[in-house]
Protein backbone atom coordinates (compact mmCIF):
# COMPACT_ATOMS: atom_id res chain seq x y z
CA UNK A 1 0.00 0.00 0.00
CA UNK A 2 0.95 3.40 -0.53
CA UNK A 3 0.41 5.37 3.04
CA UNK A 4 0.12 8.86 3.91
CA UNK A 5 1.05 9.23 8.11
CA UNK A 6 0.12 12.20 9.49
CA UNK A 7 1.72 12.73 13.06
CA UNK A 8 3.82 15.05 15.20
CA UNK A 9 7.58 13.52 14.94
CA UNK A 10 10.02 16.02 16.38
CA UNK A 11 9.73 15.09 20.11
CA UNK A 12 11.41 17.13 23.41
CA UNK A 13 14.83 17.03 23.63
CA UNK A 14 14.73 14.20 26.24
CA UNK A 15 12.66 12.18 24.20
CA UNK A 16 14.66 11.01 21.14
CA UNK A 17 12.74 10.20 18.34
CA UNK A 18 13.59 6.51 17.87
CA UNK A 19 11.95 6.39 21.44
CA UNK A 20 8.35 7.41 20.32
CA UNK A 21 5.57 5.33 19.57
CA UNK A 22 4.91 6.72 16.28
CA UNK A 23 8.46 6.36 14.87
CA UNK A 24 8.30 2.52 15.69
CA UNK A 25 4.85 2.06 13.67
CA UNK A 26 6.27 4.19 11.05
CA UNK A 27 9.22 2.08 10.68
CA UNK A 28 7.38 -1.22 10.41
CA UNK A 29 4.86 0.34 7.85
CA UNK A 30 7.67 1.71 5.98
CA UNK A 31 9.02 -2.09 5.96
CA UNK A 32 6.04 -3.49 4.10
CA UNK A 33 4.50 -0.05 2.32
CA UNK A 34 5.67 3.25 0.46
CA UNK A 35 5.30 5.78 3.22
CA UNK A 36 5.43 9.32 3.39
CA UNK A 37 5.36 10.81 6.63
CA UNK A 38 3.82 14.73 7.11
CA UNK A 39 4.27 16.39 10.41
CA UNK A 40 4.97 19.77 11.71
CA UNK A 41 7.49 21.01 13.91
CA UNK A 42 8.51 23.92 16.34
CA UNK A 43 11.88 22.88 17.10
CA UNK A 44 14.75 24.86 16.95
CA UNK A 45 17.03 22.37 16.35
CA UNK A 46 14.99 20.47 14.31
CA UNK A 47 17.60 19.33 11.77
CA UNK A 48 19.13 16.79 13.92
CA UNK A 49 15.99 14.62 14.21
CA UNK A 50 14.61 15.34 10.29
CA UNK A 51 18.31 14.07 9.30
CA UNK A 52 16.97 11.07 10.76
CA UNK A 53 13.35 10.79 10.22
CA UNK A 54 14.78 11.04 6.43
CA UNK A 55 17.65 8.33 6.37
CA UNK A 56 14.88 6.42 7.62
CA UNK A 57 12.19 6.80 5.54
CA UNK A 58 13.31 9.15 2.39
CA UNK A 59 9.67 10.98 2.04
CA UNK A 60 8.88 13.71 3.88
CA UNK A 61 6.57 16.64 3.52
CA UNK A 62 6.48 19.11 6.36
CA UNK A 63 6.51 22.37 7.29
CA UNK A 64 8.87 24.39 10.63
CA UNK A 65 6.23 27.33 12.34
CA UNK A 66 8.09 29.65 14.41
CA UNK A 67 7.15 29.44 18.19
CA UNK A 68 6.10 32.68 19.60
CA UNK A 69 3.69 33.99 16.74
CA UNK A 70 2.32 30.37 17.29
CA UNK A 71 1.71 30.77 21.02
CA UNK A 72 0.11 34.48 20.12
CA UNK A 73 -2.07 33.10 17.55
CA UNK A 74 -3.50 30.29 19.10
CA UNK A 75 -4.38 32.60 22.21
CA UNK A 76 -6.27 34.46 19.98
CA UNK A 77 -7.85 31.33 18.19
CA UNK A 78 -8.45 29.93 21.81
CA UNK A 79 -10.23 33.06 22.77
CA UNK A 80 -12.81 32.83 19.35
CA UNK A 81 -13.85 28.85 20.32
CA UNK A 82 -11.22 27.38 18.53
CA UNK A 83 -8.71 24.04 19.93
CA UNK A 84 -5.16 26.02 20.49
CA UNK A 85 -3.49 22.31 19.68
CA UNK A 86 -5.16 22.54 16.49
CA UNK A 87 -4.40 26.38 15.54
CA UNK A 88 -0.76 26.13 16.94
CA UNK A 89 -0.63 22.97 14.27
CA UNK A 90 -2.06 24.89 11.80
CA UNK A 91 0.12 25.87 8.61
CA UNK A 92 -1.06 26.62 5.08
CA UNK A 93 2.35 25.96 3.92
CA UNK A 94 1.69 22.18 5.13
CA UNK A 95 -2.09 22.38 3.97
CA UNK A 96 -1.07 23.62 0.12
CA UNK A 97 2.08 20.90 -0.21
CA UNK A 98 -0.45 18.16 1.05
CA UNK A 99 -3.19 19.00 -1.72
CA UNK A 100 -0.70 18.64 -4.51
CA UNK A 101 1.02 15.67 -3.08
CA UNK A 102 -2.77 14.13 -2.86
CA UNK A 103 -3.08 15.60 -6.77
CA UNK A 104 -0.06 13.72 -7.74
CA UNK A 105 -0.03 10.68 -5.34
CA UNK A 106 -2.24 7.85 -5.11
CA UNK A 107 -2.34 7.13 -1.49
CA UNK A 108 -4.41 3.58 -0.51
CA UNK A 109 -4.66 4.65 3.41
CA UNK A 110 -3.98 7.87 5.50
CA UNK A 111 -2.95 6.96 9.07
CA UNK A 112 -3.45 9.63 11.82
CA UNK A 113 -0.61 9.44 14.81
CA UNK A 114 -1.68 13.10 16.34
CA UNK A 115 -4.43 14.93 17.17
CA UNK A 116 -3.00 18.23 16.59
CA UNK A 117 -2.98 16.60 12.77
CA UNK A 118 -6.61 15.97 12.44
CA UNK A 119 -6.99 18.65 10.97
CA UNK A 120 -5.13 17.72 7.77
CA UNK A 121 -6.64 14.11 7.59
CA UNK A 122 -10.21 15.48 7.26
CA UNK A 123 -9.01 17.26 3.82
CA UNK A 124 -8.28 14.31 2.77
CA UNK A 125 -11.22 12.48 0.21
CA UNK A 126 -13.27 10.17 2.07
CA UNK A 127 -12.77 7.54 -0.27
CA UNK A 128 -9.61 7.44 1.21
CA UNK A 129 -9.43 4.78 4.15
CA UNK A 130 -8.36 6.50 7.58
CA UNK A 131 -6.88 4.82 10.60
CA UNK A 132 -6.74 7.22 13.36
CA UNK A 133 -4.08 6.19 16.29
CA UNK A 134 -5.29 8.19 19.40
CA UNK A 135 -2.83 6.56 21.54
CA UNK A 136 -3.94 7.42 25.14
CA UNK A 137 -6.07 10.06 23.66
CA UNK A 138 -4.15 13.47 23.45
CA UNK A 139 -7.69 15.65 25.02
CA UNK A 140 -7.50 13.31 27.87
CA UNK A 141 -3.50 14.66 28.65
CA UNK A 142 -5.40 18.13 29.33
CA UNK A 143 -8.17 16.64 30.95
CA UNK A 144 -5.79 15.31 34.08
CA UNK A 145 -3.75 18.97 33.31
CA UNK A 146 -7.86 20.68 34.75
CA UNK A 147 -8.42 17.94 37.07
CA UNK A 148 -4.62 18.90 38.75
CA UNK A 149 -5.10 22.82 38.56
CA UNK A 150 -6.17 25.63 39.80
CA UNK A 151 -8.28 28.39 38.30
CA UNK A 152 -7.55 29.96 36.01
CA UNK A 153 -5.20 27.64 34.55
CA UNK A 154 -7.78 24.44 34.77
CA UNK A 155 -10.52 26.40 32.77
CA UNK A 156 -8.12 26.33 30.17
CA UNK A 157 -7.16 23.07 30.06
CA UNK A 158 -10.84 21.98 30.47
CA UNK A 159 -11.77 24.02 28.06
CA UNK A 160 -8.76 23.12 25.47
CA UNK A 161 -10.03 19.51 26.09
CA UNK A 162 -13.54 20.12 25.78
CA UNK A 163 -12.69 21.40 21.97
CA UNK A 164 -9.75 19.01 21.34
CA UNK A 165 -12.38 16.03 21.89
CA UNK A 166 -14.90 17.50 19.70
CA UNK A 167 -12.20 17.07 17.00
CA UNK A 168 -11.08 13.36 18.05
CA UNK A 169 -15.21 12.52 18.11
CA UNK A 170 -15.01 14.00 14.15
CA UNK A 171 -11.84 12.10 13.13
CA UNK A 172 -13.26 8.69 14.94
CA UNK A 173 -16.60 9.44 12.94
CA UNK A 174 -14.02 9.32 9.73
CA UNK A 175 -12.02 6.53 10.39
CA UNK A 176 -11.91 3.04 8.92
CA UNK A 177 -10.63 1.84 12.36
CA UNK A 178 -9.06 2.95 15.36
CA UNK A 179 -6.54 2.76 17.65
CA UNK A 180 -5.64 2.89 21.28
CA UNK A 181 -2.51 2.41 23.29
CA UNK A 182 -4.60 1.36 26.66
CA UNK A 183 -8.29 -0.52 27.36
CA UNK A 184 -8.74 3.10 29.13
CA UNK A 185 -8.06 5.05 25.78
CA UNK A 186 -10.26 2.57 24.00
CA UNK A 187 -13.29 3.71 26.35
CA UNK A 188 -12.67 6.99 25.76
CA UNK A 189 -12.82 7.13 22.11
CA UNK A 190 -15.78 4.52 21.81
CA UNK A 191 -17.82 7.13 24.43
CA UNK A 192 -16.96 9.98 22.21
CA UNK A 193 -17.79 8.33 18.75
CA UNK A 194 -20.35 5.32 19.70
CA UNK A 195 -19.58 2.66 16.89
CA UNK A 196 -16.07 3.48 16.45
CA UNK A 197 -14.22 0.71 15.59
CA UNK A 198 -11.48 0.64 17.86
CA UNK A 199 -8.24 -2.20 19.00
CA UNK A 200 -6.34 -1.70 21.74
CA UNK A 201 -2.64 -2.04 20.47
CA UNK A 202 -0.14 -1.24 23.19
CA UNK A 203 3.01 0.72 23.05
CA UNK A 204 5.91 -2.05 22.87
CA UNK A 205 9.58 -1.68 24.47
CA UNK A 206 13.30 -1.68 23.07
CA UNK A 207 14.52 -5.29 24.34
CA UNK A 208 17.93 -5.67 25.34
CA UNK A 209 19.41 -8.74 24.22
CA UNK A 210 21.93 -8.77 26.20
CA UNK A 211 20.62 -8.79 29.45
CA UNK A 212 21.97 -6.99 32.58
CA UNK A 213 25.85 -5.98 33.20
CA UNK A 214 27.74 -8.39 36.14
CA UNK A 215 27.57 -5.08 38.22
CA UNK A 216 29.50 -7.10 40.65
CA UNK A 217 30.34 -3.53 42.38
CA UNK A 218 26.90 -2.77 42.47
CA UNK A 219 24.91 -3.08 45.84
CA UNK A 220 21.51 -4.93 45.78
CA UNK A 221 18.83 -2.22 44.55
CA UNK A 222 15.53 -2.95 44.07
CA UNK A 223 13.69 -0.85 41.37
CA UNK A 224 10.31 0.59 41.85
CA UNK A 225 9.55 2.14 38.37
CA UNK A 226 6.43 4.38 38.13
CA UNK A 227 4.74 6.97 36.36
CA UNK A 228 3.84 9.59 38.75
CA UNK A 229 0.84 12.30 38.08
CA UNK A 230 0.32 13.77 41.43
CA UNK A 231 0.84 13.37 45.44
CA UNK A 232 -0.98 10.30 45.83
CA UNK A 233 1.76 8.25 44.14
CA UNK A 234 4.07 9.70 45.88
CA UNK A 235 2.67 8.88 49.37
CA UNK A 236 2.02 4.93 48.24
CA UNK A 237 5.04 5.05 46.84
CA UNK A 238 6.66 5.47 50.66
CA UNK A 239 4.03 3.63 52.76
CA UNK A 240 5.12 0.67 50.42
CA UNK A 241 8.53 1.49 51.39
CA UNK A 242 8.28 1.88 54.39
CA UNK A 243 5.98 -1.84 54.82
CA UNK A 244 8.91 -3.90 53.22
CA UNK A 245 12.46 -2.33 53.28
CA UNK A 246 13.02 -3.27 57.10
CA UNK A 247 12.52 -6.74 56.60
CA UNK A 248 14.63 -6.99 53.58
CA UNK A 249 17.27 -4.73 54.65
CA UNK A 250 17.09 -7.14 57.80
CA UNK A 251 18.04 -9.86 55.58
CA UNK A 252 19.99 -7.59 52.80
CA UNK A 253 21.62 -4.93 54.73
CA UNK A 254 23.05 -3.02 52.01
CA UNK A 255 19.95 -3.63 50.04
CA UNK A 256 19.61 -0.05 48.00
CA UNK A 257 15.37 1.32 47.34
CA UNK A 258 15.25 3.48 44.06
CA UNK A 259 11.89 5.22 43.10
CA UNK A 260 12.80 5.98 38.94
CA UNK A 261 10.12 7.77 36.85
CA UNK A 262 11.39 9.48 33.36
CA UNK A 263 8.75 12.32 35.06
CA UNK A 264 9.54 14.42 37.77
CA UNK A 265 8.54 13.24 41.31
CA UNK A 266 6.22 15.26 43.38
CA UNK A 267 8.45 16.45 46.50
CA UNK A 268 10.76 14.21 45.06
CA UNK A 269 14.12 15.83 46.44
CA UNK A 270 15.17 15.03 49.59
CA UNK A 271 13.64 11.57 50.29
CA UNK A 272 16.78 9.42 50.94
CA UNK A 273 17.67 11.82 54.30
CA UNK A 274 13.95 11.55 55.53
CA UNK A 275 13.31 7.68 54.81
CA UNK A 276 16.17 6.01 53.22
CA UNK A 277 15.02 6.22 49.74
CA UNK A 278 16.55 7.38 46.59
CA UNK A 279 15.11 9.44 43.89
CA UNK A 280 15.61 8.93 39.91
CA UNK A 281 13.72 11.22 38.16
CA UNK A 282 13.61 12.89 34.86
CA UNK A 283 15.90 10.05 33.58
CA UNK A 284 16.31 6.63 31.79
CA UNK A 285 15.31 4.05 34.61
CA UNK A 286 17.26 1.90 32.86
CA UNK A 287 20.42 2.89 33.71
CA UNK A 288 19.34 1.33 37.43
CA UNK A 289 19.34 -1.89 35.92
CA UNK A 290 22.18 -4.45 36.58
CA UNK A 291 23.09 -7.61 37.82
CA UNK A 292 22.34 -7.24 41.03
CA UNK A 293 18.99 -5.52 40.66
CA UNK A 294 15.44 -6.61 41.20
CA UNK A 295 12.40 -4.70 39.98
CA UNK A 296 9.00 -4.65 42.08
CA UNK A 297 5.68 -3.62 41.09
CA UNK A 298 3.10 -3.45 43.03
CA UNK A 299 -0.65 -2.03 41.66
CA UNK A 300 -0.66 1.11 43.43
CA UNK A 301 -0.76 5.02 42.32
CA UNK A 302 1.78 5.96 40.41
CA UNK A 303 1.65 2.18 38.74
CA UNK A 304 2.88 2.31 34.92
CA UNK A 305 3.08 -1.31 32.94
CA UNK A 306 5.90 -0.20 30.77
CA UNK A 307 7.79 1.58 33.37
CA UNK A 308 7.37 -0.82 36.29
CA UNK A 309 7.08 -4.49 34.63
CA UNK A 310 7.82 -4.24 30.83
CA UNK A 311 11.39 -1.80 31.07
CA UNK A 312 12.56 -4.30 33.62
CA UNK A 313 11.69 -7.36 32.01
CA UNK A 314 12.94 -6.27 28.89
CA UNK A 315 16.38 -5.86 30.30
CA UNK A 316 16.45 -9.28 31.75
CA UNK A 317 15.89 -7.76 35.05
CA UNK A 318 13.88 -10.02 37.25
CA UNK A 319 10.26 -8.50 38.43
CA UNK A 320 8.48 -8.93 41.51
CA UNK A 321 4.61 -8.10 40.81
CA UNK A 322 1.24 -9.49 41.77
CA UNK A 323 -0.83 -12.21 40.35
CA UNK A 324 -3.66 -9.35 38.86
CA UNK A 325 -0.44 -8.32 36.62
CA UNK A 326 0.56 -11.88 35.57
CA UNK A 327 -2.73 -12.44 34.66
CA UNK A 328 -3.09 -9.15 32.61
CA UNK A 329 0.32 -9.91 31.03
CA UNK A 330 0.14 -13.40 30.10
CA UNK A 331 2.73 -14.36 31.67
CA UNK A 332 3.70 -17.61 33.78
CA UNK A 333 4.34 -17.08 37.54
CA UNK A 334 7.35 -18.61 38.93
CA UNK A 335 8.96 -18.47 35.32
CA UNK A 336 8.75 -14.98 33.83
CA UNK A 337 8.06 -13.01 37.28
CA UNK A 338 8.00 -13.59 40.73
CA UNK A 339 4.68 -13.24 41.90
CA UNK A 340 3.62 -12.09 45.46
CA UNK A 341 0.12 -9.91 46.69
CA UNK A 342 0.93 -9.98 50.25
CA UNK A 343 2.94 -7.51 52.03
CA UNK A 344 4.89 -10.14 53.86
CA UNK A 345 5.26 -11.93 50.35
CA UNK A 346 6.63 -9.07 48.52
CA UNK A 347 9.11 -9.11 50.95
CA UNK A 348 10.20 -13.02 51.40
CA UNK A 349 10.55 -12.82 47.11
CA UNK A 350 12.63 -9.91 46.78
CA UNK A 351 14.92 -11.35 49.85
CA UNK A 352 15.07 -14.64 47.91
CA UNK A 353 16.36 -12.99 44.55
CA UNK A 354 18.60 -10.11 45.62
CA UNK A 355 19.88 -13.56 47.90
CA UNK A 356 20.39 -15.62 44.80
CA UNK A 357 22.15 -14.24 41.75
CA UNK A 358 21.19 -17.87 39.71
CA UNK A 359 17.67 -17.17 40.28
CA UNK A 360 17.85 -13.38 39.02
CA UNK A 361 19.18 -14.07 35.69
CA UNK A 362 16.70 -17.05 35.56
CA UNK A 363 14.11 -15.15 36.05
CA UNK A 364 15.58 -12.75 34.18
CA UNK A 365 16.06 -14.30 31.13
CA UNK A 366 12.80 -15.85 30.88
CA UNK A 367 11.15 -12.56 31.37
CA UNK A 368 13.03 -10.95 28.76
CA UNK A 369 12.27 -13.87 26.17
CA UNK A 370 8.63 -13.16 27.35
CA UNK A 371 8.65 -9.87 26.49
CA UNK A 372 10.51 -9.72 23.21
CA UNK A 373 8.06 -12.68 22.09
CA UNK A 374 4.59 -10.44 23.16
CA UNK A 375 5.57 -6.77 24.16
CA UNK A 376 8.84 -5.71 22.00
CA UNK A 377 8.30 -3.60 19.42
CA UNK A 378 8.65 -5.87 16.45
CA UNK A 379 6.00 -7.84 17.99
CA UNK A 380 3.59 -5.20 18.29
CA UNK A 381 4.14 -3.56 15.07
CA UNK A 382 4.08 -6.74 13.49
CA UNK A 383 0.45 -7.29 14.28
CA UNK A 384 -0.73 -4.30 12.85
CA UNK A 385 -0.47 -6.51 9.25
CA UNK A 386 -4.02 -8.23 10.02
CA UNK A 387 -5.10 -4.73 11.35
CA UNK A 388 -4.28 -2.69 7.73
CA UNK A 389 -4.91 -5.97 5.56
CA UNK A 390 -7.65 -5.36 3.13
CA UNK A 391 -8.23 -1.09 4.33
CA UNK A 392 -6.42 -0.06 0.99
CA UNK A 393 -8.85 -2.57 -0.79
CA UNK A 394 -12.34 -0.98 0.24
CA UNK A 395 -14.74 2.27 -0.62
CA UNK A 396 -15.85 5.10 1.54
CA UNK A 397 -17.20 4.43 4.48
CA UNK A 398 -15.99 0.98 5.23
CA UNK A 399 -16.17 0.11 9.05
CA UNK A 400 -14.58 -3.07 9.78
CA UNK A 401 -16.51 -5.28 12.69
CA UNK A 402 -13.80 -5.11 15.46
CA UNK A 403 -14.18 -4.76 19.13
CA UNK A 404 -11.66 -3.14 21.42
CA UNK A 405 -9.69 -5.92 22.53
CA UNK A 406 -5.73 -5.92 23.36
CA UNK A 407 -3.30 -8.02 21.05
CA UNK A 408 -2.50 -11.31 22.24
CA UNK A 409 0.13 -13.00 24.03
CA UNK A 410 2.41 -16.01 22.52
CA UNK A 411 1.81 -18.80 25.02
CA UNK A 412 5.74 -21.22 25.54
CA UNK A 413 4.98 -24.35 26.49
Amino acid sequence: MNILMLGRWIPPPRRPVRSTREFQIARHLARHHQLTLAFITDSREAAGPITVLRSEFGELEFAAIPRGWKSLASAVRLASGESATLSYFRSEALRTRLAERLRRTKYDLVFVSSSSMIQYALDVSPSIPMVVDFGEVDSEWWARQAARGSFPAARFFQTEAARLRSAEAVAAGRASLCLTETAEAAEIVQAMSPGAPVRVIPSGVEVDPRGPSSGLEQAPTVVFGAWFRGEAGRSEALEFYRSIMPGVRACVPEARFVIASRESIPGGRGEKDAFGVEVAAGADPRALFHGRAVAVAPARAGFDLRASVLEPMASGIAVVTTSGICERLGASAGRDVRVADAVADVGRELIFLLESGSRREEIGASGRAFVEANFSWDAITSRLDQLLAGLGKVGPGFKPTVKPQTVGVVRRG
